[in-house]
């Protein structure tokens, strides 16, 4: 099939960019899952670099990209806690069919790169259920420390 076309034809690219995922504990659907290797998770344990890939997805932000490496089993039983799939004994199986369009709890932190770029990333995975989705509140200042005082009329010699 042949199609014609003018340059003007074409729709106009946006020079707004998505911004980033705020800092925070945000509902985030799991839009793409692979198996594949990542040269920048090679490490003596994971010699090719295995990792689940993830791509999650919240409103009109940006995507947040997360490799989860076959070596960090802590890692994916943290996400497998967040789907509600739980571990046999000392193993998690989580396949990438099953993740997609699946919905997951999931604390986002910033990170800003050596060329100063701000990225939104996975601080962690919220368990399913968890009581406390909010982020903790700050505390406020430490009460004063109980001072006694000591008048001229004391019967002993220690100022306190």
């Amino acid at each position: 099939m042949k199609f014609a076309y003018e340059e003007s034809d074409a729709p106009a690219t946006s020079s707004m960019e998505r911004e980033i995922v705020p800092a925070g504990i945000h509902t985030m659907e799991i839009r793409h899952a692979e198996e594949g290797p990542n040269s920048w998770k090679e490490c003596d344990q994971n010699p090719t670099g295995e990792c689940l890939k993830l791509r999650l997805s919240v409103g009109d932000y940006r995507f947040i990209f997360d490799d989860i490496p076959q070596h960090l089993g802590w890692r994916a039983k943290q996400l497998a806690d967040a789907l509600g799939v739980s571990a046999d004994g000392s193993q998690v199986s989580l396949e990438p069919d099953d993740l997609m369009g699946r919905e997951i709890k999931v604390e986002v932190s910033h990170y800003t790169s050596k060329a100063g770029k701000v990225s939104a990333v996975v601080k962690r995975y919220v368990p399913a259920g968890a009581a406390s989705e909010k982020p903790k509140a700050k505390r406020g200042p430490k009460p004063a420390a109980a001072v006694a005082i000591t008048t001229a009329d004391s019967d002993d010699d220690i100022p306190f």
